[in-house]
C-alpha cells in the first residue's frame, strides 16, 4: 500500500508543476488554482502525517540523520547540490524521475518569484505545495533505504 501511496503523490506533484506552469503563462486555468493547491497541500499534508505516525519512517529518518550528522556538532555537516550522494542527482535521494522533478521544483523556484507581481497568487501556492510532496517523497525514499 505504501508504494501504491507513494506514486500516486509523485503524479500528484507532476500534476502541480504542470498545472502551476500553464497558470503561469495563461489564466485560463484560474478557476481550478485554488482547489488544486489546496489538493495538493493536503497530500503534502497526509504524506508528512504518514512519515510521522509510522514506526518504519521515524526509525529510518533517525538513521538518516545519524548518517548525516555524524560526529559533527548541530547543524552538521553541509551537503552541496552536486554532492554525489546526497545532493540534487545524488545515489541516496530517489528514483532518476523524481530527482528530475525535484530539481524542476527547486530551479523554477526562482523565476516563479520573480514573475509573483504578475501572476496568480495560487500558482506560487501550488508550486511551493508540489515542492513539499516532492520533497517529502525524497525523504521518504531515503528513510526507505536505511538499514534498520
Amino acid at each position: 500500500m505504501d508504494i501504491e501511496i507513494r506514486q500516486v503523490s509523485f503524479w500528484i506533484a507532476v500534476f502541480a508543476v504542470v498545472l502551476a506552469s500553464v497558470g503561469i503563462v495563461s489564466d485560463s486555468v484560474q478557476p481550478i488554482l485554488r482547489p488544486a493547491a489546496i489538493f495538493v497541500g493536503g497530500t503534502a499534508v497526509l504524506l508528512f502525517l504518514r512519515m510521522l505516525f509510522s514506526r518504519t519512517y521515524r526509525h529510518g529518518v533517525y538513521a538518516l540523520n545519524r548518517e548525516m550528522q555524524g560526529d559533527a556538532p548541530w547543524p552538521g555537516r553541509r551537503r552541496k547540490l552536486s554532492d554525489p550522494e546526497w545532493g540534487m542527482f545524488g545515489s541516496r535521494t530517489g528514483p532518476s524521475e523524481l530527482q528530475r522533478l525535484r530539481a524542476v521544483f527547486l530551479f523554477g523556484l526562482l523565476p516563479v518569484v520573480f514573475v509573483r507581481p504578475w501572476i496568480a497568487t495560487e500558482v506560487v501556492m501550488l508550486w511551493a505545495a508540489g515542492a513539499f510532496v516532492a520533497t517529502l517523497l525524497s525523504l521518504m525514499h531515503a528513510a526507505l533505504s536505511q538499514p534498520r
